[in-house]
This record gives C-alpha cells, structure tokens and sequence, in this order.
C-alpha cells in the first residue's frame, strides 16, 4: 500500500495545540515587557513628586485606650435594648378551669373570656395567711411554727415579753427566736383607764404681809392640805400668775398649768368643777403600771421619754419627744386585763394626788 507525499499543512494540523502554546507564550512576554515598561515609566514620571516628601519624624507616642473602650463599652450598653423574652417561649401558658362554665382560661384572667364570669382573687403566696393570725405563712414556716393554727401568733419563741406577732409586725422586723432584739417597749404599753378627775386646788382667802406682799391661802379639794403661796410660786404643776381683788364673781387667782400653758380661774371660796382626763398606763412586759398621767404630761418608758398629745375614748396618742413619732396606745384588751391581774405589781409611787381607780 502506497502513501501519498504529506504537506506542510499537515504538519500543522498534527502539531496545532504546540503552535498555540508558542504563540500564547510570545504574547505573555510581550505584556510583560511592555508592563515593565509601562512601570519604569510611571516611576520616572513619580520621581520628581516623591523628591518633595520627607519620610524623617518623630515616632508616634502611645496612648492608653482603657478610658476609650470603658466609655464605648457604656455607650453600647445605652444604645442597645435588651431583648425581652417571653415566659411562654419555652413553657406553656398556665391556664386553669373558669369557675363557672369550666372552660381553661388564663391564670391571671379577672373574668371569664367565654362565659364572662367573675373570677376568685388571685392571692399572693408571700402574703398568703391561712389561718388569718396576720403572720405570713412562709414566715410562720420559717420560724417552725403550724400555718394552720392562729394560736402561735401570741406566744412567745424567745421568752422576751413580746408575741410572735408583735415581733414580725415591728418595723425594723425583730428575730422572734432572740431574747435579745425585741421591738420598741411602747407597743407593750397599753391603757389600763381614763377617769375624768376634778381640779383639786381651791382658793380659799388672802393674807396682808408685813412687807405689803400677798400671800393666797390654796387647799386641796379633800381639804388634806394647804399651801400658802405668792405669785410666781408653783404649786402641784400649776404656777400662781395673776390676783385680781375684785375679778369676775370677786376675788380671782389664776393659775397656769405647767405642762401646756392652761389657764384655771379660782374664784375665792368656790370650787372648780372643770374636770381633766386622768390615764393609767400599764406596761404588759413586767406588768407594771406607770404614774397617773395627764394631756401633755411627759413619761419615761425604758428610758424613752414620751409625751401625752390626745386623749380619745377608744385609745391614747403619745409622741416621742426625740423623735417626734406618734403612737396610738389602744385600751387593755379583757384578756391583757386577765393576764395583768393574774400577778398584780405594786403601783409606782405618784407625786400628786391621784383618782381612784
């Protein structure tokens, strides 16, 4: 078998793929010759710019950034809102049965949303008391004592004088299971009785001294005992201010009461029938009974003084004369009266005559 003479065309063909790569080659040499070029070109034309700059300084001094990143990190912290998340994203709402149709509805709902019935208060678990003796539940629980029973609000943990109840409910709140912190001594105060009592000085007549001076001659209603006094003299709280020989209704003395500055007109010869409010306190902790005191009368108890500032059927409002708080000591309950009674203490001793109780 014979084969024809190959031409140059054929070579080509055989050898097409060498061709392109040569060619491809020649042209990248190319580029980058003329990209050398192109270079060395911009870099004649940059140097006369780049002569005009000095790269000599001084070296850039360090800074603390603490006081920058506190005040970015605050700023942050304002311009950013947290995100609330609901209660219900991973837990269900809590629903409970209507008391009416029955139907679950919302826990907090105030009314039925189908049959619109009224729905029980919803009571709160701290303040939740069971057996209605004013102390809490989770504090009755805490202290050891029966939530149940609402006699344990009146005894007595720690043996000081003061009631369960009487120590949750003072403010600052005391420990009912220390002796040794208990509330303020007042709240163990109470009104043993209020008598109205009359005035018990009389004016019965005028002595001429030898020096030209008065002296006025006072008994005491019982007529037990006399004073012989001048003006400016105080006698049983009361100073002697004024005389007058020919007053209203005759010879007239009045009498300034200490404690609040009252007026008492004594007219001679005639007894007074204004009457005052007479207070017998009691002091339940040692079961003792204060001096007979009067409106604006002041007292010691457990070494705070404390002063008389009304006087009303159902209690009697003292104040701390430091201080100046008000308190309203209610009257001895039949019970506190029983207990009072059960080992009675010898009255404190009075300076003044005192009604009878």
């Amino acid at each position: 078998m014979s084969q024809a003479p190959r031409g140059k065309h054929d070579w080509i063909r055989d050898h097409y793929e060498k061709v392109i790569l040569l060619v491809a080659l020649i042209a990248l040499l190319v580029s980058c010759v003329l990209l050398v070029q192109r270079i060395q070109s911009d870099k004649d034309a940059a140097k006369p710019s780049l002569a005009r700059i000095t790269w000599k300084g001084t070296p850039v001094a360090l800074t603390d950034t603490v006081p920058f990143d506190t005040i970015l990190a605050e700023a942050r912290a304002e311009a950013t809102n947290m995100l609330a998340v609901s209660d219900r994203t991973t837990v269900s709402e809590l629903r409970v049965a209507c008391v009416k149709c029955g139907r679950p509805i919302p826990y907090e709902a105030l009314e039925c949303p189908f049959c619109l019935a009224v729905q029980p208060e919803i009571k709160d678990i701290k303040t939740l008391d069971t057996d209605g003796d004013r102390i809490p539940d989770e504090a009755e629980l805490a202290m050891g004592l029966n939530p149940q029973d609402p006699a344990d609000a009146s005894g007595d943990l720690d043996n000081d004088g003061f009631t369960n109840l009487e120590e949750i409910n003072a403010s600052p709140r005391t420990d009912p299971k220390d002796p040794e912190k208990y509330p303020d001594p007042v709240v163990k105060l109470r009104v043993a009785a209020i008598r109205p009592v009359p005035f018990y000085l009389r004016f019965v007549g005028t002595q001429k001294m030898p020096d030209g001076s008065d002296r006025f001659q006072l008994n005491l209603q019982s007529l037990e005992r006399t004073y012989f006094a001048k003006v400016g003299d105080v006698i049983l709280g009361y100073a002697v201010a004024d005389y007058a020989s020919q007053g209203q209704g005759g010879e007239t003395l009045t009498m300034i009461r200490q404690s609040d500055n009252r007026p008492v007109m004594l007219v001679k010869g005639k007894p007074v029938t204004q009457q005052e409010l007479a207070i017998l306190f009691v002091f339940l902790v040692d079961r003792s009974r204060l001096p007979v005191q009067r409106l604006k009368d002041v007292f010691v108890l457990r070494g705070v003084e404390y002063k008389v500032v009304d006087i009303r059927r159902e209690n009697v409002v003292i104040q701390n004369v430091k201080t100046g708080e008000k308190v309203t000591v209610p009257l001895l309950s039949s019970e506190e009266r029983s207990a009072a009674t059960a080992r009675p203490s010898e009255p404190a001793p009075v300076a003044e005559p005192a009604p009878t109780w």
